[in-house]
């Protein structure tokens, strides 16, 4: 059975720099994977015009989430000023219906970005206006320096996709992926050495009445 995923993110390269080998791993099998980025990163980038770096990060950010075997969908908020309002929920409300998951992937809202926090938090009253209600889960970004007081529930082995996750990455060339990438990849052998394996990723629930059933999807990988 095809199981739905949508990863949501403030920027262009917050759902794969924090979920990327979950990705991988989801599409390999077959799942539907869209990552939904609030903007287009345009306060960062090489190009002289914010204008222009907003076209950059979005095709460079098609690219990336191609190399996942995912796909990505811009909304319009901009880069910085992504609040926890009103009107906020009800354009990301529109969009989770729009993609119907199964399962949603969020910011955790314990973060030192402000987008990152509104991001997490407007998902939340996304999530919990909506019946039914799709599973959600949170992922963390630069841990102790952005995301705080993020404590893992489940963890996933990334070992044989990381490799992946970094060309998916590094695709993001206007957004300085060599700045943040490797605290990425440091993020990944620390909590591989939690699980006892090279490379994971760690998540939390919303409810932990389904915790562990999006590890549970990656069970039919040999």
């Amino acid at each position: 059975m095809c199981v739905r995923i949508a990863v949501l993110g403030a920027h262009p390269d917050d759902p794969d720099s924090g979920t990327g080998g979950l990705i991988a791993l989801l599409t390999k099998l077959g799942h539907e994977v869209t990552a939904v980025s609030f903007t287009r990163g345009e306060l960062t980038g090489k190009m002289s015009t914010i204008e222009e770096n907003a076209k950059v990060n979005e095709q460079e950010a098609v690219e990336a989430y191609k190399i996942l075997g995912a796909k990505v969908v811009f909304l319009d908020f901009k880069d910085a000023e992504v609040y926890a309002s009103r009107e906020a929920v009800l354009e990301v409300k529109n969009t989770i219906k729009d993609l119907s998951p199964d399962i949603v992937i969020t910011h955790w809202p314990i973060d030192t970005h402000s987008d990152h926090r509104a991001v997490g938090v407007v998902t939340i009253s996304v999530i919990r206006s909506l019946t039914p209600q799709p599973a959600l889960y949170f992922y963390e970004v630069m841990t102790g320096h952005q995301t705080k007081c993020f404590t893992p529930e489940i963890y996933i082995d990334v070992t044989e996709v990381a490799e992946l996750k970094k060309k998916a990455c590094y695709m993001h060339k206007n957004c300085f992926p060599e700045k943040w990438y490797p605290v990425h990849e440091k993020m990944m052998i620390f909590r591989g050495m939690e699980m006892g394996v090279k490379y994971a990723e760690a998540y939390t629930s919303f409810e932990k009445s389904y915790a562990h059933e999006l590890a549970q999807l990656l069970k039919a990988l040999p």
